[in-house]
Parts: structure tokens; sequence; C-alpha cells
């Protein structure tokens, strides 16, 4: 019967299982729009199709994917006379020892070309620049008036929030008749801010709305180009826009050199490609782990109430202190020894008396019954009457009546409730 009950759970478990694996397959795809810029994917905010067509804009030349810091990059690599460095992700995230070295390279006449929406400090700082988002013209300029009261600053931006944004080129050759390229989905928002101490360098592309998206500096013998749209390499817009895109123009700024290209923000070191971040890299891949985890545990929690034994029940020690209290006391009543318990009672009681009040016990003198007196709280004459009780009882240890014994225990017992 048993036999029989695992049977049926096994097989409803592998149905559920063919059934979801049906479904995830036949399916249709959603579109994957993350930003990831990795020059291995075909989503539309990969970068594959740029880099696939790199050797084509620029020929004879070798195209290189390098996924090593730019630091380790320039100590190890063996860099031709001249050469281009290209980075295009989300964020430049380079370090400080990866930014000294990339200006470094640069003045020693190479070129680099930084495309991202966020740049580091430390280049920012030393070009004398900053960055912005097209946001604030719509809030200073145009809409401020328009807030309704109580609105929050977020749903005051998304009500007025632009959901496309055009950018162009500054040089007449380059730059798209009419309104220029038409950026979607939230992209090409940012911009440089330019102040009195900028770096001097020459301007190359706007927005919208005439602010910064693309730079031109000289540093030493060699250039540097800062763009702040990096959406417009993506397989999207490379695509989209045909042999007649932004991208494309863009790149045609670069001199004609053997081109360095940026895969270590994206995907990491080579060879650091676990089985885990593997699996994680597809929504399929995704599912299929978490749900052998799910079939994991099922199992686990299922068989293992089948199969384990049945943990006997230890009854816990019970505590016979107060049978054994009294027995002796049994025992001392039958043989009447009443001396012997009374002495055992003072004796009680004058530990208690040492560790309550912290009272030396060892003459019961006029000097003992003082300091009792004052730390007890109690009458000097309940003292000297149980002092009393204690010093007959001692006197006649050898006989002692049952009555005194009685005596003296209640005193103590109400010197033990008169003072906790």
């Amino acid at each position: 019967m048993m036999k029989l009950k695992n049977s049926k759970f096994s097989l409803i478990l592998l149905g559920i299982v063919a059934l979801f694996i049906a479904v995830e397959y036949f399916r249709p795809r959603p579109i994957d729009w993350t930003r990831t810029y990795r020059n291995d994917q075909k989503t539309p905010f990969a970068a594959e199709a740029i880099f696939d067509l790199l050797p084509g804009l620029f020929p004879s030349q070798p195209v290189k994917s390098v996924r090593v810091p730019f630091y380790n990059l320039e100590k190890e690599n063996e860099w031709p006379l001249r050469s281009t460095y290209l980075y295009i992700n989300e964020n430049s995230t380079f370090e400080t020892p990866d930014i000294r070295a990339l200006f470094r390279f640069i003045k020693r006449g190479n070129v680099v070309f930084l495309s991202a929406n966020s740049f580091p400090k430390a280049i920012l700082d030393t070009l004398h620049l900053k960055t912005g988002t097209h946001n604030l013209i719509d809030f200073n300029r145009a809409y401020q008036s328009q807030q309704e009261a109580e609105e929050s600053q977020e749903s005051f931006y998304n009500r007025f929030r632009l959901d496309t944004m055009t950018i162009n080129f500054l040089n007449p050759a380059f730059a798209q008749a009419g309104q220029g390229y038409v950026m979607e989905k939230e992209t090409a928002e940012n911009h440089f801010i330019t102040t009195d101490s900028t770096q001097m360098g020459t301007a190359l592309g706007v927005n919208q709305h005439g602010q910064y998206n693309f730079l031109h500096f000289r540093l030493g013998k060699g250039e540097l180009f800062l763009h702040s749209a990096p959406e417009v390499f993506t397989n999207y817009y490379v695509l989209k826009q045909g042999s007649d895109n932004y991208a494309f123009r863009a790149l045609s700024y670069l001199p004609n050199l053997p081109i360095y290209y940026d895969e270590y923000s994206k995907q990491g070191r080579e060879g650091e490609q676990s089985l885990l971040r593997f699996l994680f890299t597809t929504p399929s891949l995704t599912w299929a782990y978490y749900l052998t985890l799910a079939g994991l545990g099922l199992f686990m929690i299922f068989e293992s109430k089948r199969r384990q034994r049945v943990i006997p029940v230890i009854e816990p020690v019970k505590n016979k202190s107060l049978e054994f209290v009294e027995t002796v006391g049994q025992l001392y009543y039958q043989q009447a020894d009443h001396a012997s318990i009374a002495e055992k009672k003072i004796q009680y009681w004058l530990a208690y008396v040492r560790q309550r009040f912290n009272i030396s016990t060892t003459e019961l003198d006029e000097e003992f019954k003082e300091t009792l007196t004052a730390k007890s709280g109690l009458e000097r004459s309940e003292i000297d009457r149980l002092l009393g009780r204690i010093g007959q009882v001692r006197y006649f240890s050898g006989n002692l009546p049952e009555n005194q014994l009685v005596d003296l225990s209640n005193q103590i017992e109400q010197f033990y409730q008169r003072t906790k």
C-alpha cells in the first residue's frame, strides 16, 4: 500500500514538471529589455551588432575584446604605437588606479572613447564637468507653475516626462535633418554641464534642449571622447536606424587605429563564468533551477516524515528533594532528637544572617545585636527574644523539650518573613 502511494506521488510530480516544461517551451518569449551592453547577446539593449561591425568601421585594424581592469591592461599589455580604448556601458565603473592609467594612456598619444550614463567623480573633476538630466529643464523652466498642491515631485515629473528624446550632432555634415535622431524608452536623458573652468574641449553633440551629450578633449598627445547616451550603440538603435545611424557617425570621429573593446565591466574576467551564474542568464534556466530546488525540498519533507523512526518519549527526572526532606524530618521526629534539629536550624539562621546582612556570627554579643537590629529593621526586643531563645536551646542541648524547639522554629520563620 505504501509503495502504491509513493508511485502515485511520483507520477503526479513528474506530470507537473512535464506540464511546466511544455508551457515554458511553447509560450512566446517576452522581449528582454535589460541593458547589458554585452557583445555576445542579441537582446535589444546588448551590443553584439556594433561589436561585429567594428572591423568594417576600422578597416585593416584588429578589434580585441578585453576582460581585465584597465590598470592591468595598461601594465601587462604590449600596446602598439597608438590605439583606441572603447568603453560602452550603463555606468562607468573605473577605480582610482584605472582612472590614473587612463589619463597616462591618453597623454602618451592614444585615444579613449567612454560612453555611459554616469562617470566617476575623479574624471569629471579633472575636466571640471558635471552631469545632469533633462528633467531639470522641464521643472525649472516649463512646468513648475503647474505643480498641483500636495503632489509629490516624482508624480509631478512622471506627468510631464517626455516619451522620447532627440539628439543630434553639431557638425552639419553629420547632423540629421529635421528633429534629429529620436531616442525612445527613457534613453539619452543625461547630459554634461560645463563651467568657465571646464578644460578646453569641443562639443560634438547635443540633445533637444541644446545640452551637450558628446564632448571631445585633447590631453597631451592623445584624445578623450565623453558620450552620455550609450543606448545609441545597442542592437535596438544600430539595427533600427540602419546604415545612416547615430552610432556609426559618432564612431567616425575616432582615428583608424587598433581597437580594444571593454567587456570586463559587463562580463568580468575571463573564466569567471560559474555554473550558477550561467543558470541565471536566461529565465528558463532560472525557473528550472528554482523548480529543482523546490522538488528536492518537497521530497525531503515528505520522505523524511515517512522514513524517520519513532522517537521515544523520555520522562524528565522528577525533583524528589521535598520527599527527601520529609523523610529526614520524619527520621528526626521519630528519634525525638530535638536538640540536633534545633542546632541545624540555628546554623541555617546564622548562615542566612551572614549572607543577607554581611555580619560576622562568631560572637553573638552586644555589638552583634546592635548591628543586626540596625540592618534588619526589627525592634531590639525581637532580636533579644530570638537570641535569648537560641541561648536557652543551646543550654538544654542534651534534653531539649519539644515546645522550646517549636517556639525556636516559629521565631526563626518570623525573622525570615520580616527580613526578606
